[in-house]
């Protein structure tokens, strides 16, 4: 007895039954998919051409260009004249101190001094295998005739040519690896040279007038030693921004980078910040007391730097607009309703990478599948 309906059985057992296709999926079934193809696509070619913007945070101040600047040494020295006193007047490029770069000086007569041994030693060497190689020659030019009357073998003469010409090679091999090393050693005092001419005289970033001298002349300094505090002169009202970021982000930040700087008096999250763009970098960490100096508020400095770390400094530009209240570009949108004073502090964030998404991915597929 069969458990299926005769009429079942007789349908399936029709011929016509089996020229008909079998439908898998449905018309809308075949939209999902390739819906969700498409969606998969899209996320493929996304992951490889787009990009994600890698952000670093610090935090900052408004204040406006005329403002203090620390003038620091870049290097260690015995100060040799300071000929500007507190309430002069500078100009931009002139020259505030000259040091003595003791240690550069220590460093580069070593230098020099090595650099006389290489060359020494690279004339001694060529004079002992230009020798033993005329040595060789004149013995080849002895065994040639005796090879053409047949004293000696063809066989021995040619391994007494080959010995004449390997020397030659190797001879040739040491005289490049000599030379190369005087021109490393060279290159390496030109450097020393370099950074005494850059660095002993200690120069004026910006037109402004003494206001703080922080050492005296034969004073022994160290490198990031304040020397002078500057009261710095631009010529114009508008709002600056300090920003502070850890060292440790220091080589990531660059002059031209773009930033976005949000006063923390507002949200972000609703008027976004003000667009702004790296203008100066400083090329040390400053300290805490630095700092205090350069800001002229405890508090302040308190909020930027609670934990006492060295931080970069960066001066930022920002983007004016005539069509917000506050006067500055708020990416577009009409910013917060206020207006912007010094000593406003701000949060800042600096675009200092570009990365596609996948690049997030393969370290990860790594891991899992033990490729490297």
């Amino acid at each position: 007895m069969s458990i299926f309906r005769k009429q079942a059985l007789d349908a399936l057992n029709t011929p016509e039954q089996l020229d008909q296709p079998m439908q898998l999926l449905r018309p809308g079934q075949w939209a999902l998919l390739f819906g969700l193809m498409s969606f998969g696509g899209y996320i493929v070619i996304w992951s490889i051409f787009g990009r994600l913007p890698i952000r670093i945070q610090g935090n900052g101040v408004l204040t406006t260009p005329n403002t203090i600047h620390l003038i620091q040494s870049e290097i260690s020295g015995r100060i040799k004249s300071m000929p500007f006193d507190i309430g002069t007047c500078i100009k931009k490029g002139e020259t505030l101190a000259l040091i003595d770069p003791v240690d550069l000086k220590l460093e580069q007569k070593k230098a020099e001094d090595q650099l006389a041994q290489l060359i020494n030693d690279d004339r001694g060497e060529e004079i002992y295998a230009q020798k033993r190689f005329k040595l060789l020659e004149r013995e080849l030019k002895r065994v040639t005739q005796y090879a053409r009357s047949g004293a000696i073998s063809a066989d021995d003469f040619d391994r007494r040519e080959q010995k004449t010409r390997n020397l030659e090679a190797q001879i040739f091999a040491e005289d490049n690896r000599r030379n190369q090393g005087i021109k490393q050693q060279q290159l390496t005092l030109f450097k020393i040279k370099e950074k005494i001419s850059q660095m002993a005289a200690v120069k004026a970033l910006h037109n402004g007038c003494i206001v703080g001298r922080q050492v005296q002349t034969g004073q022994y300094i160290q490198p990031a030693t304040i020397l002078f505090e500057l009261n710095v002169i631009e010529g114009n009202d508008d709002l600056i921004s300090l920003g502070f970021f850890a060292a440790k982000d220091g080589k990531r930040l660059k002059l031209g980078q773009p930033v976005r700087v949000t006063p923390t008096t507002t949200k972000q999250q609703r008027h976004g910040g003000i667009q702004g763009v790296i203008t100066e970098i400083s090329p040390l960490p400053i300290s805490q007391a630095a700092l205090k100096l350069r800001l002229g508020n405890e508090a302040t400095v308190n909020s930027i730097n609670p934990n006492n770390a060295p931080l970069i400094e960066v001066t930022t530009s920002l983007k004016l607009s005539k069509n917000t209240l506050s006067g500055y570009d708020w990416g577009g949108g009409s910013g917060p309703d206020l207006l912007l004073t010094p000593g406003t502090n701000t949060n800042i964030s600096v675009v200092v990478e570009q990365r596609p998404p996948i690049s997030y991915v393969i370290p990860l597929l790594r891991d899992l599948s033990g490729i490297y």
